[in-house]
């Protein structure tokens, strides 16, 4: 980004950011404050260049886009705070449906305190509120995109309520989801059933159980509503930045009603063994021959996941190391691969 022409004196009045707000949401209430476009604010702020013509919708505004340090100076707020306000990186686009929670949204209307929008509601991997242990709302991209001002909000928070008075309020397995959200969302290493795991392998793991889950979904409506051809025209790869800046891809679907669907048995599968699993407790061949030639597994995940996927590994290595990679190993794998039904 080119460099700001003048640093703002100071605001004389600056509304604090609300607990895990989002960066945008909280420039959208200052602008309203003082009467003006957030794009014109932050020009008067001295955070954006007179030559940069292009403002990204206010839900993706950070660091990248215009100066903390001269949003530091005009609102008297620290920057580390400003960039820990920025939404989390998602490449190339985000999905075309997030969510908001209803309950967090009512609860600030009732306590007639403003309407705000949360950072934690950005990420594709946020499919349940983590203070409340509801389902988020599907709210479009688009819609979000149409929202100018601060006041805009009112009739988002309209939408949110009228769609989840037609949902389930509490299907059982948003308890697993909400489990594995937060582990997703935890910038260090955590502890699993199976072991300590980075955060770099947690996000590989449900990436590759998430592919296995939507393989094995049968045709249908689903507990969540999903239609019978969402697979084939929904799914998409999502990067994301961890905290030592490396970059780590997850397909799931672009709907918010579907990656609930996906996620909730992704952590179901990766709570809980195989023998007390109400969903996937057995795997089809297909799926057990594509998780054991996935590499890099932590101890013990593989063996958690799907034990004969587990047996399928240990019985390779042992063929290679007796036979060396020689047209007997090849023999004998392709052998073991076709005993696997």
């Amino acid at each position: 980004m080119k460099a700001a022409v003048a640093r703002h004196t100071g605001l004389p009045f600056v509304p604090q950011p609300a607990p895990d707000e989002l960066l945008g949401s909280w420039l959208l209430r200052v602008a309203q404050l003082y009467g003006l476009g957030i794009a014109t604010l932050l020009s008067r702020l001295g955070a954006r260049s007179a030559g940069d013509a292009h403002l990204p919708h206010w839900f993706a505004i950070d660091g990248s886009t215009v100066s903390l340090d001269a949003l530091s100076a005009a609102t008297r707020l620290p920057r580390v705070d400003l960039a820990a306000m920025a939404p989390p990186s998602c490449r190339p686009r985000r999905p075309e449906e997030l969510g908001a929670c209803e309950s967090c949204l009512a609860d600030a209307t009732h306590a007639d305190q403003p309407i705000t929008w949360k950072r934690a509601w950005m990420s594709p991997l946020a499919v349940v509120c983590s203070a409340h242990g509801r389902w988020l709302t599907p709210v479009a991209t688009r819609t979000q995109a149409g929202v100018r001002h601060a006041a805009d909000f009112g009739g988002i928070v309209q939408q949110v309520a009228a769609a989840q008075a037609q949902l389930d309020n509490e299907p059982a397995c948003a308890g697993d989801a909400r489990w594995l959200q937060g582990l997703c969302t935890t910038r260090t290493a955590v502890r699993l059933p199976w072991g300590r795991t980075p955060p770099h392998d947690l996000i590989r793991i449900v990436d590759a159980v998430a592919r296995e889950v939507i393989a094995a979904s049968a045709s249908g409506t689903g507990p969540l509503g999903l239609q019978a051809d969402w697979r084939e025209r929904s799914i998409k790869s999502f990067a994301f930045e961890l905290g030592n800046a490396e970059r780590v891809g997850v397909s799931l679907p672009t709907q918010l009603r579907q990656r609930q669907w996906v996620m909730a048995r992704v952590a179901h599968v990766l709570r809980w063994p195989s023998e007390e699993r109400a969903h996937f407790p057995s795997w089809s061949a297909a799926s057990i021959k594509r998780l054991a030639s996935t590499r890099n597994w932590p101890d013990g995940a593989l063996g958690w996941i799907c034990p004969p996927a587990a047996e399928l590994v240990r019985q390779q290595d042992s063929l290679r190391r007796e036979f060396s990679i020689s047209p007997r190993y090849f023999k004998a794998c392709a052998s073991l691969l076709d005993s696997i039904r």
